[in-house]
């Protein structure tokens, strides 16, 4: 028997040695031949169990080869949809399946869908979508654990919701186990075949392994994405930013912004004033801009009023501001701007203030240079006519062709600064010179007839929401012409204001006898006159500290009547009554009627028009 057993043992010995695929199958007749001799059964016994544990230390070696390998390929793979390809791929070939495939949860819209397959032959399957917590992989993601099931269409332990797609691919045996990623169930890999099989434990173990790097490597292929996102983001907004500057640098236009801008997000651009008018278009038809803005209407302004980025469904708005005044509003017809796109966006918003600020500076230093030019041509005493001259050419402006002479006063000194800002503007769009002097707006309009120059500034004014008194002289060409006709213009539009016509418009021919009464010639006659018919009430008034000519004034003004003169001086008529016996006094009773009442009525309005001639500016 000793003999015997030994040679048992030598024989199962020998098979162990070996280690071929067949030593099981051996080792199984070598136990039937020593069934009779127990310790030779015992032999064969303990020799199977070493074989089996060797078998099982192939396998785990194989795998952990496979996985080690399977870490490595997935690690070195940076594109996201490599990895979740090269992970089913992998489970299909770890596990020996016909199908692998794998789903993940979509956050936005609340479900799971099929993301990636191998070994799944039909388009339904590959586009299937299943609510949250539906099916297999429901089951799996919701207890975050695995579940082997070796016949789907019989296993009633979870809900079934698409048999029938499972069914057309004809899949049997299902594997399920969650992908994690940091903690969080972010899908479920599955491995399946198209006949019933259970899975052992080792399986499941295996496919763990597998979604556990599956779920590293895709969080590391999702942060190389985002970084090669970032990165190209990053690329295009300096690339973007580089061609702002250089507009920006060079001087450009707002259309040269806006066109930069319709580029880089391939959208219509419209850069508006704050009260919506279009400055600058591009990526539009001509006639689209007014659509546009209307369509953006309530996003520009909410822009500009909460000075932030609007955006909506129909495009966006971000408002140009300097500080915390609005200068415009740049909108575009685009409402799904990513964050690159919206720095993009408001980095334009800063460049378009930058041109709007520029040409502001701009335009108020042409502006100075133009009222300091105009300042020194309408000063009583010209010492270089000829710089004058160069100073005009400079700015455009030739002296020495016919020009009219427009002065322009508010009738509201509120609108002083709107009715300069509107008149000003209207003379230089004609290629004049335009400011204040004196208190009032004075222009010189290269035009030939004065009427139609001074109507068409005061039409300017209007539009621009104020009223204006206006008179215009000329044509005058050469400095000192130009200085002589700004005093008639000037001298024009006092006798209009004296005379109580505040708010139109005329010439020195418009003012009848009054124009000639009060030339440069006549003045002086004139004064004489009035010193001559009012004098004694001129001096009690000094003296006195009283108004009887305003008392006289009014006495007229209300044809003699006492009671409509008293009640325009606020006065009792018995006090009328007592002045005007005191101006009988000083001029006599005939002040009052027939030619000599014409006189001093006359005497009356021209000394307040030459009061008013005499005023600051005057």
């Amino acid at each position: 028997m000793v003999i015997a057993d030994t040679d048992v043992a030598l024989r199962a010995l020998r098979l162990l040695a070996g280690a071929d695929a067949g030593a099981p199958e051996a080792l199984a007749g070598l136990a039937a031949h020593a069934a009779d001799d127990p310790r030779a059964t015992e032999c064969v016994e303990l020799a199977r169990a070493v074989a089996e544990r060797l078998a099982e230390r192939d396998r785990r070696e194989r795998e952990l080869t496979a996985l080690y390998e399977t870490a490595g390929d997935l690690s070195s793979r940076h594109d996201l949809e490599e990895v979740l390809q090269a992970i089913v791929t992998r489970a299909r070939g770890l596990l020996g399946t016909e199908a692998a495939y794998l789903m993940l949860i979509d956050e936005q819209r609340g479900d799971t869908y099929v993301r990636v397959t191998d070994g799944i032959r039909t388009d339904a399957f590959k586009a299937a979508r299943l609510d949250m917590g539906a099916g297999l992989g429901g089951l799996v993601a919701q207890a975050r654990r695995p579940y082997a099931t070796p016949d789907y269409p019989a296993d009633r332990r979870f809900k079934h919701t698409v048999d029938a797609i499972v069914d057309a691919e004809g899949l049997i045996a299902v594997l399920g186990v969650p992908v994690l990623l940091r903690e969080e169930v972010i899908g479920v890999l599955f491995a399946a075949n198209r006949r019933q099989r259970p899975f052992a434990d080792s399986e499941v173990a295996l496919l763990i392994s597998l979604a556990t790097h599956a779920g590293i490597a895709i969080e590391t292929a999702s942060l190389f994405a985002g970084v090669r996102a970032h990165s190209d983001l990053l690329e295009r907004a300096a690339s973007v930013h580089e061609r702002l500057t250089a507009v920006a640098a060079g001087g450009g236009r707002l259309p040269d912004v806006a066109a930069v801008v319709a580029e880089a997000l391939d959208s219509a651009v419209v850069v508006a004033d704050p009260t919506l008018r279009p400055l600058a278009t591009a990526g539009m038809a001509v006639d689209e801009p007014t659509m546009v803005i209307g369509g953006l209407a309530k996003a520009c302004r909410t822009a500009l009023a909460t000075q932030a980025t609007v955006i909506t469904a129909a495009g966006c708005a971000t408002p140009v501001t300097a500080g915390t005044q609005p200068l415009a509003v740049l909108a575009a017809r685009r409402g799904d701007l990513d964050d690159a796109d919206q720095r993009t966006f408001e980095r334009a918003a800063l460049v378009v203030a930058i041109l709007l600020l520029t040409q502001r500076q701009l335009a108020e230093a042409e502006q100075r240079a133009r009222g300091d030019l105009l300042t020194d041509l309408l000063a009583d005493t010209q010492p270089d006519p000829d710089g004058l001259r160069r100073r005009a050419r400079l700015l455009g402006v030739d002296l020495d062709t016919p020009h009219v002479v427009v002065v322009a006063e508010p009738v509201s000194s509120e609108d002083r600064r709107l009715a300069m800002s509107a008149l000003t503007g209207w003379a230089g769009e004609r290629g004049g010179l335009g400011g204040e002097h004196g208190h009032t707006v004075v222009l010189l309009v290269p035009a030939a007839d004065p009427e139609s120059a001074a109507r068409q500034g005061a039409d300017r004014a209007r539009r621009a929401g104020c009223a204006v008194t206006v008179a215009g002289t000329g044509p005058a060409a050469g400095p000192a012409p130009i200085r002589d006709a700004h005093r008639e213009a000037r001298q024009c539009l006092q006798v209009l204001v004296a005379l109580g016509r505040t708010g139109s418009v005329a010439t020195p021919q418009d003012l009848g006898v009054f124009g000639i009464l009060f030339g440069p010639s006549g003045r002086d006659r004139l004064q004489r006159f009035v010193h001559a018919t009012l004098a004694p009430v001129l001096e009690h008034d000094a003296r006195r500290g009283t108004d009887l000519l305003a008392t006289m004034e009014a006495y007229f003004d209300a044809d003699t009547s006492h009671a409509r003169a008293a009640a325009a001086l606020f006065i009792h008529p018995n006090t009328l009554y007592q002045r005007i016996e005191r101006i009988n006094g000083l001029l006599g009773d005939g002040w009052r009627s027939g030619d000599q009442a014409l006189q001093t009525q006359l005497a009356i309005k021209l000394r307040r028009i030459d009061s008013h001639l005499d005023r600051p500016g005057g």
